[in-house]
């Protein structure tokens, strides 16, 4: 008896701070996966099981609970196995914070920084809203939206590994294969749940935030993955050694958070240099452009130069290339890696500063 009292008061704990429980529980799942998938890239094996992996606990634990939602009979459980089944969010939350780890990873290398710390903050607040009590009378199920969010993100990473580029038909693969998931469920579900019941629930939360993801993808807020950008920097020259490449700046090395001389003092004569090293999965064989602007006195950006890079991916160091431009105005410039499809993967901006010649100049050396 005393141990019944004991588990209980346990269980009325759990439910007096069930939302603290579940944001922990998601908290766990991202500082697990950064242990576990720590050095991995997105092409690994393991990665790519997990991923699958905790799909399938999600999706399973959410057509149970669609079925015993529904039909309150339906689906019984031995009492242990009831009794456990009461804390089936915990796991939810564990794997959708691990999966939505490994996403959030890949998203913030890019350089398109903003959108993906949005992108991650939307789904955290998507877990607060999940728990709350006006939302859930209204029938409105997030966790359906973030499986959703998840089955998109898996697919868009899968699908152009197995493709070997990013574009926009490896990007409509992945939605078409994220709608089979749906209609999977939908197929499944229609054979024992009312039709209303399953727009609602179903239909409703999983169209809205795949529209949104695609309506996301379209505008360029959501990064061209599994390619990024490990370094994209300004500098007064480039020279290649064998394999190796050494970069010359100006700025003093004290300026640490600079991607090289974005300050860029252009004596007559300088070359402006860009240089970038990619990242990309094993057999990537792609062509990504390096896009010169300069901003007019209006404010407006207007392009110069639209260079193309061919790459292959799988090098450890990454893929390391860059161009140059000669005689370039003063003002505001940036350049910008983007995907044949106008997709951005990187971005640095410079300003061009006239000066004399300099014959105390010094140039400081790092390697590529």
């Amino acid at each position: 008896m005393h141990a019944r009292d004991r588990l209980r008061g346990a269980r009325e704990f759990y439910d007096r701070h069930r939302l603290r429980f579940h944001l922990l529980s998601f908290l766990a799942g991202f500082a697990f996966d950064a242990v576990a998938a720590s050095g991995s890239g997105v092409d690994h094996a393991v990665v790519i099981a997990q991923q699958i992996a905790y799909l399938s606990i999600v999706g399973v634990i959410l057509y149970i609970d669609f079925l015993r939602e529904a039909r309150p009979g339906e689906m019984r459980m031995p009492p242990r196995l009831e009794r456990l089944w009461e804390y089936r969010s915990l796991v939810v939350h564990f794997c959708l914070g691990t999966l939505m780890n490994l996403y959030s990873i890949f998203f913030l290398l890019s350089a398109s920084l903003s959108s993906s710390i949005v992108f991650v903050v939307i789904l955290f607040a998507a877990v607060v809203l999940n728990e709350m009590e006006d939302v859930r009378q209204h029938g409105v199920d997030v966790k359906i939206g973030f499986f959703v969010i998840c089955v998109f993100c898996f697919f868009s990473l899968l699908i152009p590994l197995a493709l070997g580029h990013v574009g926009t038909v490896p990007f409509l693969l992945s939605f078409a294969a994220t709608m089979a998931v749906i209609a999977a469920f939908y197929y499944v579900l229609r054979r024992r749940l009312g039709l209303a019941e399953l727009k609602r629930r179903l239909l409703l939360p999983a169209l809205s935030v795949s529209g949104l993801f695609l309506a996301l993808y379209w505008v360029g807020l959501i990064p061209p993955v599994p390619i990024a950008a490990r370094k994209l920097g300004v500098y007064h020259r480039v020279e290649r050694h064998g394999d190796d490449y050494l970069l010359f700046r100006q700025q003093p090395a004290w300026k640490f958070w600079e991607s090289g001389d974005q300050t860029f003092l252009e004596e007559p004569g300088d070359r402006v240099y860009v240089f970038a090293s990619l990242v990309a999965p094993a057999r990537f064989d792609d062509t990504v452009y390096m896009r010169w602007s300069v901003r007019d006195a209006a404010g407006a950006w207007h392009s110069t130069d639209r260079i193309p890079i061919h790459f292959t991916g799988g090098r450890e160091g990454g893929f390391r290339g860059y161009t140059y431009k000669t005689n370039c105005a003063p003002g505001d410039w940036r350049a910008t890696i983007e995907t044949n499809n106008g997709l951005e993967i990187a971005r640095v901006s410079f300003t061009i500063e006239s000066t004399p010649p300099d014959p105390q100049r010094v140039l400081v050396v790092h390697h590529g």
